[in-house]
């Protein structure tokens, strides 16, 4: 799956004194990471420009470098996640820990003997980006898993204050990321939620957006839901269920799509070109979901089904019954057909106990030290091209094709979308409460 171009994958180990471990200490740590990742070990070559304390490894492609010299220095990227929602709600002592730390360790992976950063100034663009940067998700998995794996080696042979996971800006204290590092799915490491509020400029009401940082690193886009009085738990946990099914599925849905955990819920996908050399946006939005006070009038809907794998196992069009068919047109008489074929699979399948359930959660158990949300076994149930069938004074119009009661219902459903968003408000620190 084609990602954002990723230049690397790093991580910090925050110190309040320096303690450096042995050079032979790292290289064993950074070798049974790349294997754990399925690199060879023997394909492991340290490189002549590893110091005593700064070691450089090549496994395969995978450029790995673990520094221990450098001066601590707060980046612009800490700096950003210290003034995070979250890191204020979950973490209030960041601030104080970040202006003790006098050292750290760095664990970076790049693509290629040589880092991006050493490419002459437009050489890059000659030759390629895909020749130094990450540009497939199977490209940063590996690097993330790497970077993961030495990062809990560092942290678990010193005595950390702070663990800042860069490409989503993590910053969290070392029991967190001891616990997201060992969940059996990553997602909760390597896409954090960000939360940003703006007021309703009709109401002056506070609502609050949800961003997925280092999404654009995982499925090449950046992933948000918009400001709205929706709970924020809910939108963060269908953020991670998105992303967690992408990844499932190798490709995104396309722009005007909609997905949900059943048939009452519908989350539509609109997709946003790139700006000023960023990725490109998809937008999440909540158009229909009356649990949560969110309605809109029923529209014709081709309802895709999916297992747990990312796997279609099923599609039926709901609504598509009131519309006109005349069976001695064949190609009406196809339509109705297939019709009649997929409702006989549906009876056939409903035994059969694979489609992907929805989890309820209460919000007690939705921190990382109860339980958290499976990103990737959370699957969205339904995923539809959906809209209202054109009508007339006369009665429905008679559709000639599947395919054109498909455009019929993307093109209807992106003007007939609304947002009547419920007066219930979560917060983050149902998910990442401070141990």
């Amino acid at each position: 799956m084609k990602i954002f171009p990723t230049p690397s994958i790093d991580a910090q180990v925050l110190l309040e004194r320096y303690e450096p471990l042995s050079g032979n200490a790292v290289l064993e740590m950074i070798v049974r990471a790349a294997a754990a990742a399925g690199l060879p070990a023997e394909e492991c070559k340290l490189l002549k420009t590893s110091t005593e304390k700064d070691i450089r490894v090549l496994c395969g492609n995978y450029h790995i470098l673990v520094t221990q010299t450098v001066p601590f220095e707060a980046s612009a990227q800490l700096e950003t996640a210290l003034n995070s929602f979250s890191v204020k709600s979950s973490f209030p002592e960041a601030a104080d820990i970040i202006e003790a730390t006098t050292a750290h360790t760095q664990i970076s992976v790049y693509k290629g003997l040589i880092p991006v950063g050493a490419f002459p100034e437009g050489a890059l663009q000659e030759i390629g980006e895909s020749i130094a940067t990450f540009t497939d998700s199977s490209e940063s998995h590996v690097a993330m898993a790497i970077v993961k794996s030495v990062t809990s080696s560092v942290a678990n042979a010193s005595s950390p204050t702070a663990i800042f996971w860069m490409p989503s800006l993590f910053l969290m204290t070392p029991d967190t990321f001891k616990l997201v590092a060992d969940e059996d799915t990553p997602l909760l490491l390597y896409v954090h939620p960000h939360l940003y509020g703006e007021k309703s400029p009709l109401t002056g009401e506070q609502l609050i957006g949800v961003i997925g940082s280092g999404a654009p690193s995982i499925i090449g886009y950046s992933v948000e839901f918009a400001p709205s009085k929706l709970p924020t738990g809910y939108l963060i946990e269908r953020l991670y269920s998105f992303i967690g099914f992408t990844l499932k599925r190798g490709k995104v849905f396309p722009s005007g799509d909609v997905f949900g955990s059943d048939e009452t819920e519908k989350i539509q996908v609109f997709h946003h070109p790139q700006q000023d050399g960023g990725a490109p946006r998809i937008e999440l939005k909540v158009v229909h979901n009356p649990a949560l006070g969110v309605e809109r009038d029923p529209v014709t809907t081709v309802y895709k089904e999916y297992n747990t794998e990312g796997t279609l196992t099923g599609e039926h069009i709901d609504g598509a019954e009131e519309v006109v068919l005349d069976p001695d047109d064949p190609i009406d008489a196809a339509i109705l057909a297939q019709l009649k074929h997929q409702k006989a699979s549906e009876a056939a399948a409903a035994d059969a106990a694979n489609y992907a359930k929805p989890i309820r959660r209460s919000p007690a158990a939705s921190s990382p030290e109860t339980s958290q949300p499976d990103p990737q076994s959370r699957r969205p149930r339904v995923v539809s091209d959906e809209t209202a069938s054109e009508t007339s004074e006369a009665g429905p119009k008679k559709l000639s094709t599947m395919d054109e009661l498909r455009q019929i219902a993307i093109a209807a459903q992106q003007t007939n979308a609304s947002d009547q968003p419920s007066k219930g408000r979560g917060i983050l620190g149902r998910f990442l409460k401070r141990k």
